[in-house]
């Protein structure tokens, strides 16, 4: 695992609200931020990783399949408050899109409702 990936381990994760993280529909999954296949990780690092409530179903629709697919990249900034978020035109690995696009990232809704103690509402 890189150190970009690395250093998203033991962040807190965004679940429980039932609604998805990024835009407010209703949750199906809780995606791993750092993806389980991406080189293998074992069971005390899979712990680790955070994870973030997305609706959709499997990896090929709504915003966990966007994730899945390289186009949503979430990615945790202390500067900016926390859980960010970014929608790429096309795929493109995390790295590269923080890399080269950081400054469009976006505090990912459902994060700022977590730290706020209320409960993302039906945002669409």
């Amino acid at each position: 695992m890189n150190a970009f990936l690395r250093r998203l381990l033991d962040k807190p994760s965004v679940i429980g609200s039932g609604r998805c993280a990024v835009c407010g529909r209703p949750s199906s999954n809780n995606h791993h931020v750092i993806q389980k296949g991406m080189g293998g990780v074992g069971r005390e690092t899979e712990k680790r990783i955070p994870l973030i409530e997305l609706c959709g179903n499997g990896n090929v629709s709504g915003c966990h399949g966007l994730a899945h697919s390289g186009i949503l990249h979430l990615y945790w900034e202390e500067g900016m408050g926390g859980w960010v978020f970014w929608r790429s035109p096309e795929p493109m690995k995390d790295f590269d899109a923080w890399w080269d696009h950081s400054d469009e990232y976006l505090p990912v809704p459902g994060w700022v409702e977590q730290e706020k103690g209320t409960i993302l509402g039906g945002r669409r």
